[in-house]
């Protein structure tokens, strides 16, 4: 059997035992996840501590010890899914089924394979008697998805406020993208802002038995909403991504670098259309009215997804831009979030050098993630360097695209065991750190910036 063999084993089966836990948020549930966990990592020798302020929902805390010289690493994940419906898919979304070489299921790629690989990563040290210069930390929590109950990357950071890992790595890009100058990776260094906006739109009601009785709320937001599908934001050129603009697109205005980094494959055309402008859409539609009666008030929540360094006036800029006149308010919660760890530290390095071993071929681009981590949380919070970085060496990118948040979600078995090994080789190369041999302590220490303004196309 080859090496990989029992850790292919051990990894494809915890993941397969995580996806049987329906941790659909709403309502969440992890606890199930977490006691998984335990069960697998405490016979390794790990301590394992759930934080939490309700028992249903736990945070985890899984560590392994270090000699107190040397950085602390942290894998941070988390436990809960987003909602699906088993029509929509092409097997049970929560039985873990392997077939055609991948495990299928919910949380496949957000973010269970991440979760498993680097528990076994853990366990695998632990086994070993590693003993590494600072603590590797598994940092697994409730209510990402969602993050609006109190009990996750908030509650962990406000309960444990001097837990404070130097380095992170979450969930982010990592999928293996081919270009004419050869295969690179994404390292997300930052993701964007996230606000939201409530568009009410005002009618009159009326009996909906008479052709022409009052003034439809329901069907001008209709009319709003196709409008703002519509439009197109902006390109704005964060500085963030300069490094993938520089090695991708040649010389010339932004705007032409842009396009030819976009178009060296579909994938990174997609990731980079997202990163370069405005992302806003429709996500929940309320209309509060009987069903006989037409409606006079109609209210969409609209999410917005915005390149670091936009301000709320500049969206609501956009979207009163976008939708044009009409009788409607909008109230917008301000953007937060959007900060950026540096991109020159061991962590980095580490990763890069995994690449250099396993698929040398490739290049480690830093870069922006599209939407929001609980990284963002730990930047600000802990001051920690923290990466989104979940390799996908083999895989397809734009399954991973097309299937996240939606149905026959899955992760090849190779591409897990590749993010097990890269697990693996970055723990030990940062467990290896001390502080005193490390040139880089000061930025292997936690280093986040504010993240500049992006500036617009020229």
């Amino acid at each position: 059997m080859s090496a990989a063999g029992p850790l292919r084993d051990e990894v494809a089966g915890l993941l397969r035992r995580l996806i049987s836990c329906d941790t659909s948020n709403p309502p969440g549930r992890e606890a199930q996840a977490a006691a998984v966990l335990e069960e697998h990592l405490r016979p390794a020798g790990l301590e394992c501590r759930r934080i939490s302020t309700d028992p249903d929902r736990p945070n985890l805390l899984v560590r392994l010890p270090g000699a107190g010289a040397g950085p602390s690493l942290g894998f941070l994940g988390h436990l809960d899914v987003v909602a699906t419906r088993r029509e929509d898919w092409a097997v049970e979304p929560f039985a873990g089924i392997e077939r055609d070489g991948a495990i299928w299921g919910r949380g496949a790629v957000d973010m269970k394979c991440q979760v498993a690989a680097s528990a076994v990563a853990l366990a695998t040290l632990a086994r070993e008697g590693f003993r590494p210069a600072g603590d590797l930390m598994l940092l697994l929590m409730a209510d990402e998805e969602v993050g609006d109950a109190g009990v996750g990357s908030t509650y962990f950071v406000e309960a444990l406020p001097d837990l404070c890992p130097d380095f992170i790595v979450g969930e982010g890009s990592g999928e293996r993208l081919p270009t004419p100058d050869g295969p690179v990776y994404l390292l997300d260094c930052g993701v964007k802002a996230s606000a939201s906006a409530t568009l009410t739109v005002r009618g009159r009601a009326g009996d909906a038995s008479l052709g022409q009785a009052g003034h439809d709320a329901l069907a001008e937001l209709g009319r709003l909403l196709t409008r703002l599908r519509e439009h197109r934001s902006p390109v704005r050129i964060h500085e963030a991504i300069g490094p993938v603009l520089d090695a991708l697109g040649g010389a010339g205005t932004d705007e032409q670098r842009l396009a030819r980094a976009r178009a060296a494959d579909p994938a990174l055309d997609r990731l980079l259309g997202a990163l370069t402008r405005s992302i806003i859409h429709a996500t929940i539609v309320d209309v509060p009215a009987p069903q006989n009666a037409i409606p006079d008030r109609a209210v969409a929540t609209l999410s917005c997804i915005l390149v670091p360094g936009t301000t709320e006036e500049e969206l609501e800029q956009e979207l009163r831009t976008a939708l044009g006149d009409g009788p409607y308010d909008l109230e917008i919660v301000p953007p937060k979030g959007g900060l950026i760890s540096s991109a020159d530290t061991p962590l980095r390095a580490a990763i890069e050098a995994f690449l250099a071993e396993h698929d040398p071929e490739a290049r480690l681009l830093p870069a922006l993630g599209y939407g929001f981590s609980d990284c963002d949380v730990m930047r600000e919070k802990y001051g920690s360097v923290a990466y989104g970085f979940i390799p996908f060496r083999h895989g397809d990118p734009m399954v991973n695209l097309e299937t996240k948040h939606g149905a026959d979600e899955r992760v090849l078995v190779d591409d897990l065991v590749f993010q097990t090994q890269a697990a693996l080789s970055v723990a030990r190369a940062i467990g290896r750190l001390t502080t005193r041999s490390s040139a880089s302590v000061s930025s292997a220490a936690p280093s986040t910036i504010t993240p500049a303004a992006a500036s617009p196309s020229r």
